[in-house]
């Protein structure tokens, strides 16, 4: 009877271990409600996998990026836009005279035009996956990194 319990337990908490881990600092004096328009800029691949270092994928990130933030009532401007959002993908790790893909890691960063000062920082770390995995399930991990902005508002004392 244990195996079959340890089993049930396992398959329970299975989607909880196998799932990404995502970090999000916020800037607690910016005003998110002031921001309307956006820019995404050229987005960065910090690893060789070919997988994820190519532009075709790049560009399939900047539109799950613009589908987000553009569903979340926020428009895309390239004049005076009020944040620039920048992102980077992947990482490597040295291994001797070589690189290991190490994880699937996507960071999104926003900045305020007006300051020029980051105010939402976002990390997805995907230690599961195979490059190729990373690859296909990136957008849903872009959802998932972005349903944390705009940061929910604390009452403060």
């Amino acid at each position: 009877m244990k195996p079959v319990a340890t089993l049930l337990i396992t398959l329970l908490f299975a989607p909880v271990l196998l799932a990404g881990r995502r970090e999000v600092l916020v800037d607690d004096k910016a005003d998110f409600t002031r921001i309307k328009t956006f820019l995404i800029r050229e987005g960065q691949a910090t690893t060789t996998r070919p997988e994820l270092s190519n532009s075709l994928f790049l560009a399939n990130i900047s539109e799950a990026i613009r589908r987000q933030l553009s569903a979340k009532g926020l428009t895309e401007s390239p004049d005076r836009p009020d944040v620039m959002v920048s992102f980077t993908i992947g990482q490597d790790r040295p291994h001797g005279p070589s690189v290991v893909f190490d994880r699937g890691t996507l960071v999104i960063e926003m900045i305020a035009r007006e300051s020029a000062a980051s105010i939402w920082h976002g990390v997805y770390t995907d230690e599961t996956s195979a490059p190729a995995k990373v690859a296909e399930k990136m957008p849903a991990n872009v959802q998932s990194l972005l349903s944390q902005f705009p940061p929910k508002r604390t009452k403060r004392p």
